[in-house]
Formats: structure tokens, C-alpha cells, sequence
């Protein structure tokens, strides 16, 4: 694991708490941003026109989300607090709006169920990854090499459209990022141990980036579950109509 040098090591169990807190209050705006905008843009129908009817903007839309997690997984030592939380903050809009057709697609019902079923299997996993003694880098190793390997079942999937194949891609892709949230929390665990409350701008950017981390992890595996146990708006019509 990454050694941060330029830190206090062995921080106090209060300051690793601080830390922690600071991360899941974080991740948790970001998230409550995502949905409210992603809810917003459905209220708006001639954003969601440009959105998803105009290929340009969706990808600069996509191409922005990347550049914004490379700048702040790749560049958070040259980065003011400010402006990190000012990225984390454009990047949770983005993805809100990249996002906003699920409630084209899906029921509120299912969008809210799938909300509620995540939150409790991200906390499961979160809990045993930061009070395991277990060294979870294995496990979450295999877990990364498995989406590598998701991904390429995708793009092979995308022509031949294949409903099964669909379904393990799911199944897996739940599994990988479920272990994923429990080695990261392990990790930025580990990271609290070398950061002090002291240092108030390395404190202010390392929560930051552990609240993108988690982020990027609670989204993928909602959108994973929701394709899987969402009710799609066509289906709940038909079964009206029956």
C-alpha cells in the first residue's frame, strides 16, 4: 500500500474517526447532490432533450467526468482543498445528469428501493472493511481484474446482445464492487493513520478524495442492482393493462 511520508504517522484513533466521518460526509453530499440533480433534469425537458438527444453533449459530459477523477486521483498533492471540493462537487452534477434518463426508464418505487437496498449493502461492506484485521488487497486485486474482464464481456456483449450474458455481467459486477467498497474503506483506514487534523488542507483534500473513491463505488453498484431488480416504467404499464 501507498506510504504517504510527508504525514504524521500513526495519527490518534479520534484524529483516523475525524478522517473517516469527513469522507462519508462527503460521499454523501456527493450523492445527495447526484440524485437531486439527476430528479431535477427529468423536470426539464428541454435539458434532457440536449442531454440525451445531442451525441456531443453526452460525451462531453462523460469526457469531463473522466478528466475530473484523473485530476483529483492523480493530482490532489497540486490541488487547493477549495478547489478539490469544487471538483467533487462538478463531477457529482455531471454524473447527475449523466445518469437523470433512469427515471425515464425505471418506477420511482424501484429507483428508491434499489436506493435503500445499496445504502444497506454499502454500509455491510464498509463496516467489515474498516473493523476487518483481514488484509482485504487480494481479494480487492481479484475484484479489479474481474471488472478489467466485465468490461471486455460488455463490449463483446454490446453485439450480440445476449440477455444471459447480461445478467452474469450484473452479478459479477455487484460482487466485484461490493468487495471493492470494503478494500477501499480498508484502505482509506489505513491512509487516517498518516494524516493529521493539524494539517488542515491535506486533511480537507485526502477527505475528498476518499469521498470520490467510495463515491464512484456506491454509484456503480446502484446502477449494477438496478438493472437487475429495477421495474421499468413499459412493464409496470403492461401489467396495468392486464
Amino acid at each position: 500500500m501507498k506510504k504517504y511520508s510527508y504525514y504524521y504517522y500513526d495519527s490518534s484513533i479520534s484524529t483516523i474517526h475525524s478522517y473517516i466521518n469527513n469522507v462519508y460526509g462527503w460521499m454523501s453530499c456527493g450523492l445527495l447532490l447526484t440524485s437531486f440533480t439527476t430528479w431535477y433534469t427529468t423536470k426539464i425537458p428541454f435539458l434532457l432533450e440536449i442531454i440525451f438527444f445531442n451525441q456531443f453533449f453526452l460525451v462531453t459530459i462523460l469526457i469531463l467526468q473522466l478528466i475530473v477523477v484523473f485530476a483529483l486521483s492523480n493530482m490532489i498533492n497540486k490541488l487547493s482543498a477549495n478547489f478539490a471540493i469544487a471538483l467533487f462537487i462538478f463531477y457529482s452534477i455531471l454524473t447527475g445528469l449523466s445518469i437523470s434518463s433512469i427515471f425515464l426508464i425505471y418506477t420511482y418505487i424501484s429507483i428508491t428501493t434499489t436506493f435503500l437496498t445499496t445504502s444497506i449493502m454499502f454500509g455491510i461492506m464498509s463496516i467489515w472493511g474498516y473493523s476487518t484485521k483481514q488484509d482485504l488487497t487480494k481479494m480487492g486485486n481479484l475484484a479489479l481484474m474481474s471488472l478489467i474482464g466485465i468490461m471486455i464481456a460488455t463490449t463483446i456483449n454490446f453485439f450480440l446482445q445476449n440477455d444471459y450474458l447480461i445478467w452474469i455481467i450484473s452479478y459479477l459486477g455487484i460482487l466485484s464492487f461490493s468487495i471493492l467498497v470494503a478494500w477501499d474503506t480498508q484502505k482509506l483506514k489505513e491512509i487516517g493513520h498518516y494524516i493529521t487534523s493539524e494539517h488542515d488542507e491535506q486533511f480537507r483534500k485526502y477527505s475528498i478524495l476518499g469521498a470520490l473513491i467510495l463515491y464512484l463505488d456506491f454509484i456503480n453498484l446502484y446502477l449494477l442492482i438496478l438493472k437487475l431488480i429495477g421495474i421499468k416504467l413499459e412493464k409496470e404499464d403492461e401489467n396495468k393493462n392486464e
